[in-house]
């Protein structure tokens, strides 16, 4: 039989129940309204503090206060504030350079370079069809001065950003290059040549993919950034070698800066079965499914060859083609750039960007500061990264993309030439 209650109790214990939500509400609320007024007061110490220095920098500081500089100054300290190295600030003009660099099509001169020794810039790649093969800028070329300055004084990161431009615009370039047939001065030391090129900057074709058939059946592609071009150059380039009846693919992300995530898994869709490629997940932890792979994947065994310098997308790249099965990591641990970084448009035409979610692994886990550890570890010596880096390490010399072979000889493919086996150096691909 049920317990009875009288009117008088029950109304009782809804009104106990009553004052206990009440209570827990007005808990609540207090906590919110004690923390928003705490950060208030932070913000508002903050905003003191900012009025003391520049009330006392107006009245006493003797030289000239230039407005829009002490304003992006602000706002890069605000930005820089936040002790994260993806988070910046631009100002409008570095902002509207951001753009053109990050656009559609590339706009400069059309080489790609390495720091040499003595800080200057090497030329490692002309591009075809650029103002650089125009002019007659060749690989080799050692480019020490820019308008008139020493690459060196200006440093090589300053240097390279003039590289690229508005198009019309001119640069003048003081080069040396170097004797050919082993020639050579009196004082022992590589002679050279010392020229003088202004070129005009214009549109060019940035190459992103190499491409060739290593270890007699072995797919070789080399993937030097992701960007607008680089899945139809990939898909084109991984036809031609599958008709040449590859056993097997070898990706090389190496010193590859990342790019466009987009991009990537458009690559990633010519090789992976159907799912999710790319999520990330936000502050308040919503996990977004940003790309996915359709079903059709190749056939083929893959593996992946990335260094110390494969960053964002690329990491994405490796993870992927792990966490789906569909291949083996190569070589050495990635740099661990995993934020999905966003462009932030502000009133007076500048920006600041700004890490706004992480990128996951198809496992649900980040990268962000750890990196993409590799299932076979293999590094080069110092002397093996200065020809990597300027595209003259010969395959089969490569111990890295030897051991991408090895991984593949391990997923069952039927290679033609074991690593060790030596062969005429491949050092000269073909590219798209």
């Amino acid at each position: 039989m049920g317990k009875k209650f009288s009117l008088g109790a029950m109304v009782s214990a809804a009104a106990i129940s009553a004052a206990v939500a009440v209570s827990l509400t007005y808990v609540y609320a207090m906590n919110s309204f004690n923390a928003k007024v705490a950060d208030i007061n932070e913000r508002q110490a903050m905003y003191q503090k900012l009025s003391e220095i520049d009330q006392k920098a107006r009245r006493d500081y003797i030289a000239s206060i230039h407005e829009k500089a002490l304003t992006d100054g602000i706002c890069a300290g605000y930005v820089a504030g936040l002790g994260d190295s993806h988070a910046q600030y631009l100002s409008a003009k570095k902002y509207k350079e951001y753009l053109a660099a990050n656009g559609a099509q590339n706009v400069g001169v059309g080489i790609k370079t390495v720091q040499d020794a003595d800080g200057n810039m090497e030329v490692t790649e002309v591009l075809p069809n650029s103002p650089a093969e125009t002019t007659g800028l060749k690989k080799g070329d050692v480019i020490v001065k820019m308008d008139g300055k020493e690459i060196a004084r200006i440093t090589y990161g300053t240097a390279l950003t003039k590289l690229d431009g508005t198009a019309g615009t001119k640069v003048t370039l003081g080069v040396l290059r170097p004797k050919t047939q082993g020639a050579s001065s009196s004082s022992g030391a590589a002679a050279a040549d010392s020229l003088t090129f202004t070129l005009t900057r214009a549109e060019y074709t940035n190459r992103t993919i190499t491409y060739s058939m290593i270890n007699g059946n072995i797919a070789y592609l080399k993937i030097s950034e992701f960007t607008g071009d680089t899945p139809a150059n990939f898909g084109t380039a991984l036809n031609k070698l599958t008709g040449e009846k590859a056993c097997g693919i070898v990706v090389d992300l190496r010193n590859n800066p990342g790019g466009n995530v987009e991009d990537a898994a458009k690559v990633l869709d010519l090789l992976l079965p159907a799912g999710n490629t790319v999520s990330t997940r936000d502050k308040s932890g919503k996990i977004t499914v940003e790309y996915t792979s359709k079903s059709g994947e190749i056939n083929l065994p893959v593996s992946v060859v990335m260094n110390r310098e494969t960053y964002g997308a690329a990491e994405l790249f490796a993870a992927d083609i792990r966490d789906f099965k569909k291949g083996m990591l190569v070589g050495e641990k990635t740099a661990g750039y995993g934020t999905k970084d966003e462009a932030v448009p502000l009133s007076d035409g500048s920006a600041m960007l700004l890490p706004v979610a992480d990128y996951l692994t198809v496992g649900g886990k980040t990268f962000q500061g750890t990196g993409i550890e590799p299932e076979i570890s293999k590094s080069l010596t110092d002397a093996q990264n200065e020809l990597l880096l300027r595209n003259r390490l010969p395959f089969d010399a490569d111990p890295q993309i030897q051991a991408g072979v090895t991984a593949l000889i391990r997923q069952g493919a039927p290679v033609q030439r074991t690593p060790g086996v030596s062969s005429v150096p491949a050092a000269g691909a073909d590219t798209d």
